[in-house]
């Protein structure tokens, strides 16, 4: 095989890249100061466009700002919404006690 050789390094290979970086995650930053707000972050050309972008940034499957806490996007046709909710709560039974209102 000719080309490119084979290169050794030392340790692990680099890390994955993390929430703060690519495209998406700066697009979305706004959101991060308005939560609650619903607000439409991209035109596609067509509706399978949209839908599939909906469907990377609900699965994380591209970089976002703050990627644990809640986030919400949704495809209307060509249009996609995204909302930020802010931080999730927690899920445990002790923790929905804590949050109900009584």
């Amino acid at each position: 095989m000719k080309g490119q050789e084979v290169q050794f390094v030392k340790g692990e290979p680099p890390k994955k890249r993390v929430g703060g970086e690519g495209k998406w995650a700066n697009h979305l930053l706004p959101l991060l100061d308005r939560p609650g707000i619903w607000a439409l972050v991209w035109t596609c050309e067509n509706i399978d466009q949209a839908m599939k972008l909906q469907g990377n940034l609900s699965q994380r499957a591209v970089f976002i700002p703050e990627p644990k806490h809640h986030w919400e996007f949704v495809a209307r046709g060509c249009e996609v919404y995204a909302v930020y909710r802010g931080k999730k709560r927690g899920s445990d039974a002790s923790l929905r006690r804590a949050n109900r209102r009584g």
